[in-house]
């Protein structure tokens, strides 16, 4: 029952007893609407309200009877609201005739909402976990019933005003429990996709900013000295010191005590956080209210702190201890895969880079540019690669070849098969095609298991210039680009893949280089993609290549990646380009 006597209020609240804000909007909810007409319904009162409060006005987001223009409005300023002593006694209030009461005899409630007798009784949020209201859970909002005449409130209708209190209670715990499911759910969903900790830290970012009332989040990550570093440069929240950005672990700071007692530190207003933390440094601002600082932990493990802060206060925050709980838990695992992946990315490119060989200087009169690119894969390694091979004589080879797979166990193979066709090479062949066979000879003998295409291809010098002389084993076939921009496939009809038959037989192509002219060789992740055809592919090489034949050979090739790999390549992509004097 109601406590309607001994411990009512005795003064208008003060703006720090009411909240910044409140839990719902002024518009109004078929549901709670529902609520408060069962109020009139069970209590006989032309008026009832679920009423939210805070420093500046009351909404009613349910309202039942209210004369124009409030009905419309669902707003009025505090001047017209007996429920804010409800919120800011956290308890029951009730009053036969508010026209004689001294509390409330000057509200503008009575002239202007017909306000004569008044009943208001708390509601809370449940505990999500037992599903039960805590006499000492935050209030949220007021379930109230306003007659327009004086009357006795019995036991009985006080009685029936606190059940639909609780029934109400239930209902805004229901729906928040819900609201934070989809938040989760949401958020769950995008992490998945995630695979840098940029990418974790922009996607908490954008969901929370979305699904939690306009909060702003960051992720500060261990350095490896006993300090916490933001993991971007976007601005900090209004109010914030510059200096959170780096923080020693044993700094009196709330992101500080996150990481070192492994517990969620939770404030609903910034008198609260200064409270706890007088040396904060947060300023008065508009920006910064209520707060969260929430640890991030992989089997007691820290990976960061994710810091959430509202523009307003958020006096459910205690209540929703489940929620940021699966929240840090999903952010947590989301940033370790990252990092893990980041870690595995690092160690997988410096293993391509020197599986990939530097390009002699000493090529005589030619210019030559490579470029290794990987797929947007976990592993972000594979089999392709380029070469160019300066033999004992002085003679000049060029090599782009493609061993089968997109992995570690390519890139290994690919290093074999590199490391011999280069032996061969560098010790004097008098053809591309035979070290091609001895090639195809030595893989078998030797245990190595794999199929590679490449395209082998020797310069010679002669009287009007230069001439190549290549071999191809089932390689997409090179273009020259003439001077006058007219492009030329070399495309003699290809031998099967090196490592299918040992005996298998090469054949050699040629053709003369005009001075001036530019030579590239490529792996299908240029030309290959969904949606495309292999021609159609050598064609949009073919146009890129005329469009920037005045350009140097580095801008060549960045005007080919991007325009046909782009940044998230299908598959690896390794290019070598050489122009003729």
């Amino acid at each position: 029952m109601l406590p309607a006597g001994a411990d009512r209020p005795t003064h208008d609240p003060t703006p720090a007893e009411l909240g910044e804000g409140t839990l719902l909007p002024a518009h109004p909810d078929a549901v709670l609407d529902r609520f408060a007409r069962l109020g009139t319904l069970a209590l006989g009162t032309p008026v009832a309200l679920v009423s939210m409060v805070s420093r500046h006005g009351q909404v009613f987001p349910g309202a039942v009877g209210l004369p124009e223009p409030w009905q419309s409005a669902r707003q009025t300023p505090l001047s017209h609201s007996l429920c804010q002593h409800v919120v800011a006694s956290g308890k029951a209030f009730a009053v036969d005739d508010a026209r004689l009461d001294p509390l409330t005899a000057d509200s503008l409630a009575i002239p202007d909402l017909n306000l004569v007798a008044y009943a208001g009784a708390p509601l809370r949020l449940p505990d999500p976990r037992t599903g039960l209201t805590e006499p000492t859970a935050p209030v949220v909002g007021v379930l109230c019933a306003i007659d327009d005449a004086p009357r006795r409130w019995t036991p009985g209708e006080l009685g029936v005003l606190d059940d639909l209190a609780a029934a109400c209670s239930a209902e805004l715990g229901l729906r928040l429990l819900e609201e934070r499911n989809r938040l989760l759910l949401s958020l769950g969903d995008a992490l998945v996709a995630t695979r840098t900790v940029e990418e974790v830290t922009a996607t908490v970012a954008a969901v929370t900013r979305s699904e939690l009332g306009g909060a702003r989040s960051g992720l500060l990550l261990p350095d490896g000295r006993d300090r916490l570093r933001s993991s971007d440069l976007s601005p900090l929240p209004p109010g914030t010191p510059g200096t959170w950005r780096t923080v020693d672990l044993d700094a009196p700071l709330p992101v500080a005590a996150a990481a070192r007692e492994r517990r969620p530190h939770l404030f609903s207003d910034l008198a609260a956080l200064r409270a706890a933390f007088p040396g904060a440094g947060v300023r008065e601002a508009p920006g910064f209210a209520a707060s969260a600082y929430l640890p991030l932990l992989v089997q007691d493990r820290l990976v960061g702190v994710l810091v959430l802060v509202w523009e307003s206060e958020r006096q459910t925050l205690e209540a929703e201890a489940e929620v940021w709980s699966a929240l840090a838990r999903f952010t947590a695992q989301a940033l370790d895969r990252a990092q893990l992946e980041g870690e595995r990315r690092s160690r997988a490119a410096v293993l391509q880079a020197a599986l990939l060989p530097r390009l002699p200087e000493a090529t005589g009169r030619l210019t030559v540019r490579g470029r290794y690119v990987p797929a947007t894969r976990e592993e972000q390694i594979g089999g392709d690669w380029y070469d160019v091979v300066v033999g004992a004589s002085g003679s000049v080879a060029l090599v782009l070849g493609d061993v089968a797979g997109h992995d570690m166990a390519a890139a290994a193979t690919m290093a074999q098969v590199r490391g011999l066709l280069r032996a061969f090479v560098w010790d004097g062949a008098r053809s591309p095609a035979e070290p091609v066979r001895r090639l195809d000879r030595a893989l078998p003998g030797l245990g190595v298991d794999g199929l590679a295409t490449l395209v082998l291809a020797c310069v010679e010098e002669t009287a009007d210039g230069f001439a190549l002389r290549w071999t191809n084993a089932g390689h997409p076939p090179p273009v020259l680009l003439h001077p006058d921009g007219r492009t030329e496939l070399l495309d003699g009809a290809p031998d099967l893949l090196v490592g299918l038959l040992p005996d298998s037989p090469r054949h050699e192509h040629t053709a003369p280089v005009p001075p001036g002219a530019t030579l590239l060789l490529y792996t299908d992740g240029l030309i290959e993609h969904r949606g495309r055809s292999l021609a159609g592919g050598v064609e949009r090489v073919r146009e890129s290549l005329r469009r920037n034949r005045s350009a140097s050979l580095d801008e060549l090739l960045d005007e080919l990646l991007a325009e046909l790999v782009g940044t998230r390549g299908e598959d690896d992509c390794a290019l070598l380009a050489v122009r003729f004097p």
